[in-house]
């Protein structure tokens, strides 16, 4: 190995260290919950989102994906049936998130772009659990069961799950809501 590539690996590797750091910070973030679910107001989960078969974008690394319509469904991986974007690319959810509430921000972002958009339920999908969370920014990011949908922006392929347990608090979704928190 080169002086010039064990300097750019080292780099990376610190840069990647510092972006994780970013995404178990404590920083805090507001939200609220938008749509028709069951109970008061917008409902336990920002349900009511339409069903159909248009697909959201897959967002570029550290980018976001947003379109229109951000197709939600369920794929099957070697993790089990998982949730996914109408791509096929894994959704994750953070642990430090609480329903309504997305915790990401700043350098987390870059890791961990959200789902944004109005979700559509694709197959496999419980269409009540499906909503919407006003991120910090303003914008709309699509939420299940409450809690805000992620990308990983190292999966570069749909079905790939490599953010599975990363640093113990970013896990794939069940069909049902729940993290599935197997490696």
């Amino acid at each position: 190995m080169t002086a010039r590539s064990r300097v750019w690996t080292l780099g990376a590797s610190l840069l990647l260290t510092a972006t994780l750091a970013a995404c178990g910070s404590s920083s805090t973030g507001s939200g609220s919950t938008s749509g028709g679910g069951s109970g008061g107001g917008a409902g336990a989960y920002g349900g009511g989102a339409a069903s159909g078969g248009s697909s959201s974008s897959a967002p570029a690394a550290g980018g976001s994906a947003s379109a229109a319509a951000a197709t939600v469904m369920t794929a099957s991986s070697s993790l089990g049936t998982i949730l996914v974007d109408g791509s096929g690319r894994t959704l994750y959810l953070f642990t430090k998130d609480s329903p309504g509430t997305s915790t990401c921000t700043g350098g987390c972002l870059a890791a961990w772009p959200p789902l944004l958009g109005t979700p559509t339920a694709g197959t496999g999908v419980d269409a009540s659990l499906l909503g919407t969370v006003t991120r910090p920014d303003g914008k709309m990011q699509v939420s299940y069961k409450g809690m805000p949908l992620y990308f990983w922006a190292q999966d570069s392929a749909p079905g790939q799950t490599s953010g599975q347990g990363v640093q113990g608090v970013w896990w794939v979704i069940s069909p049902q809501g729940t993290p599935i928190t197997t490696k």
